[in-house]
């Protein structure tokens, strides 16, 4: 992974450089017309600027005294002349055949003789330029003869400041800084690209491996010098990983559910069945031989079949409720009539059994609230049948109802034995029983809570229970109220 991030970063250093020489080709031929070649870039860089006025003065005066009088070059005294022309920072070069017989402070003499133009008699190549120790002169040259017909040169010598010159006397070292730049450059990325990218990522493979072999529950966290996109992908995969944890916890909850549905499926179909194979067989034996034996053993087993029609009513609600598949009939209606209606009619099955049902839903007034009624029936149904169950030597109970801000509060209240705090949360969920047992005298189908709680959560509403062992169960669920209300 750290050569292809090096690769790519070569690479774009290269698309670089290419996208620079390309502006630079195009503005060449922009200024000169002509399309940029090494010999014409090398002409540009080196090719000699105007001749200054001193530069021409110095060589019409060198020239007038090799014509007039050539071995005067070599007299002492022409070093007057030479120190005036010096003053201007021009430097001044006589040679005699191979022989350099003066030439100005700061030349090299040994590199003179070796760069040293050429003689020309007829004096057609007069200029030009001339390295002398790593610096670039340019010249201008007059050739003649001495007196003993021997070859002379005076020369005229400007140092150039050209980027030719430039490079070479700085161009080695100013490349090798260029690399040295970009070597601790390159070692800077690849550092910062293992801090932040290649060691965050290779860590970041070793969580995904954990998440691979089901490892859910450790937070998956990186270096904290992950930055930008990272650090990103690495909290988007800590989100997926919560996720998968929480779904994976769902599942084994399901699983659980499941095994324990089965479970208590099992044991409620079987009690029922086990008592009426009983019966029927004491029928089919003889055991019940008056009319009205025969009699109590049949009500007995019509008992049983209720009660396993019970339960696999509540089993089909409650697995359709769980899937979403159970259809609701929802209207708008007023709240408190629906409550003293129903109430009205349930009284008198609570008075055959000594229970007196106390109705306090005034505080709802004209109050409006969409739901369904026979659900919301089903629901009390089930919270009345609970608290007759449990009552004791106080056999009332109370349903009352009022408004708390946008929604309405029904209350079934009982003064029966009570519920545990410890089991408050627990008995809305599916086959709990608050008595740990599963007679069928209070017991049930363990599944009128859970039906009840899925019901007010399909209509928006909460459910909850308070209670005081010894004193009274509440529970309560709200329903929205219609907007005006």
């Amino acid at each position: 992974m750290r050569t292809r991030f090096l690769v790519t970063f070569l690479g774009s250093l290269f698309v670089s450089l290419a996208a620079i020489f390309a502006v630079f080709m195009l503005v060449f031929y922009a200024i000169n017309g002509e399309i940029a070649t090494p010999a014409k870039f090398y002409k540009m860089m080196t090719q000699q600027k105007t001749i200054s006025k001193n530069e021409q003065e110095a060589l019409i005066a060198f020239r007038g005294i090799a014509q007039r009088d050539p071995n005067a070059l070599l007299s002492p005294e022409i070093e007057t002349e030479i120190k005036k022309y010096e003053r201007e920072n021009l430097d001044i070069v006589i040679r005699k055949d191979d022989e350099i017989v003066y030439y100005s402070k700061g030349l090299v003499l040994k590199s003179l003789k070796v760069h040293a133009p050429t003689f020309d008699t007829d004096n057609i190549f007069t200029q030009g330029t001339i390295d002398n120790k790593g610096n670039l002169f340019r010249y201008l040259k007059f050739d003649f003869h001495f007196k003993d017909q021997e070859n002379g040169s005076v020369m005229i010598l400007k140092q150039e400041n050209s980027l030719s010159e430039f490079l070479q006397k700085w161009g080695f070292l100013f490349s090798a800084m260029i690399l040295i730049v970009a070597f601790l450059l390159i070692l800077w990325l690849n550092r910062s690209l293992r801090q932040t990218i290649i060691n965050p990522l290779q860590e970041l493979s070793r969580k995904v491996q954990q998440l691979k072999s089901g490892k859910l529950d450790e937070k998956l966290e990186i270096s904290n010098k992950a930055k930008g996109e990272v650090a990103d992908l690495a909290k988007e995969f800590e989100e997926l990983r919560s996720a998968l944890n929480t779904a994976n916890q769902e599942n084994r909850k399901y699983e659980e559910n499941r095994k324990e549905l089965l479970s208590n499926i099992s044991h409620d179909l079987k009690t029922p069945i086990t008592s009426i194979m009983g019966y029927v067989e004491g029928l089919r034996d003889g055991v019940a031989r008056t009319p009205e034996k025969q009699a109590s053993y049949l009500n007995m087993i019509h008992s049983q079949a209720q009660r396993m029609n019970y339960l696999i009513d509540d089993l089909f609600t409650f697995s359709k409720l769980d899937l979403h598949k159970l259809p609701f009939d929802f209207e708008v209606a007023n709240l408190r009539k629906f409550l003293v209606h129903f109430a009205d009619e349930y009284r008198l099955d609570l008075e055959e059994r000594g229970i007196e049902l106390i109705a306090d839903v005034d505080a709802l007034g004209a109050a409006l609230v969409r739901f369904d009624e026979q659900k919301i029936r089903r629901v009390l149904d089930n919270l009345l049948q609970n608290s007759s169950k449990y009552l004791q030597q106080d056999k009332r109970i109370t349903l009352s109802a009022k408004i708390e801000g946008n929604a309405a509060w029904i209350t079934v209240q009982d003064h029966g034995s009570g519920i545990p705090k410890d089991n408050l949360a627990l008995i809305f969920e599916r086959f709990y029983r608050v008595e740990g047992s599963r007679n069928r005298d209070t017991g049930g189908s363990g599944l009128g809570l859970a039906i009840s709680r899925q019901i007010i959560l399909e209509h928006g509403g909460e459910i909850w229970a308070e209670s005081e062992p010894g004193e009274f169960t509440s529970i309560i669920f709200t329903l929205k109220l219609e907007e005006g209300e």
